[in-house]
């Protein structure tokens, strides 16, 4: 990946436990990985997190493996690999796209 370069990847999990407290604690454990990260989040739990390096991604990584291994069998996550640039496309609405392209250097 190219120094300076903008840089991102995608993150998503599901929540096997109920609605109630534990799920909105192991929620915002998840979260808490990526809140200080220019993220847009175009689905329920489909994340588009923009970040600066491999180290970030990494350190994003440990975060959110730590978190399922406390809550072990409570939650799925699935992690894209670093990306650079690439263009998505689906059905969402007009402003998430604008979001969407702010995170993943598309014009």
């Amino acid at each position: 990946m190219l120094l300076g370069a903008k840089m991102h990847f995608v993150v998503s999990w599901d929540i096997k436990v109920p609605t109630g407290p534990h799920r909105e604690e192991i929620a915002t454990a998840l979260k808490n990985c990526i809140k200080i990260y220019s993220w847009v989040r175009p689905l329920t739990t489909f994340y588009v997190v923009k970040v600066s390096s491999q180290q970030v991604w990494d350190s994003i990584r440990q975060c959110l493996q730590a978190v399922c291994l406390r809550y072990r069998g409570e939650v799925d996550l699935i992690m894209t690999p670093l990306m650079q640039g690439g263009k998505y496309d689906g059905f969402l609405p007009g402003n998430l796209w604008t979001e969407i392209n702010q995170r993943t250097n598309v014009p």
